[in-house]
């Protein structure tokens, strides 16, 4: 198994409302991906997480193997949100976990 985990932080620009509503969008919208991108186990998506988090959304994503991942990340479905996660956000940091 391989757990994908991402995490960023909103544009600084963006007001609390905009943060609100874009954030409602992205975790709607990545929630959705499950049963459309065949090789995706499971997805879970934060925003906003705990306060005690240093990010603004989470995304942890489960695949069966490394080799799996390019084809979740490449999948229309999964690239099709990126622009909006893009558009407004930043510091993106991701971690790959096998085991």
């Amino acid at each position: 198994m391989v757990r994908h985990i991402v995490s960023w932080n909103f544009k600084p620009e963006l007001t609390p409302q905009q943060r609100q509503a874009i954030g409602q969008e992205v975790v709607e919208k990545l929630t959705a991906l499950k049963g459309k991108v065949p090789v995706l186990k499971s997805i879970s998506v934060f925003c906003p997480p705990m306060d005690s988090s240093s990010c603004d959304l989470v995304l942890y994503s489960e695949v069966e193997q490394e080799s799996d991942l390019p084809l979740y990340q490449n999948h229309p479905e999964h690239q099709a949100i990126l622009p909006l996660i893009r558009d407004n956000f930043c510091d993106r940091r991701c971690c790959d976990i096998q085991g």
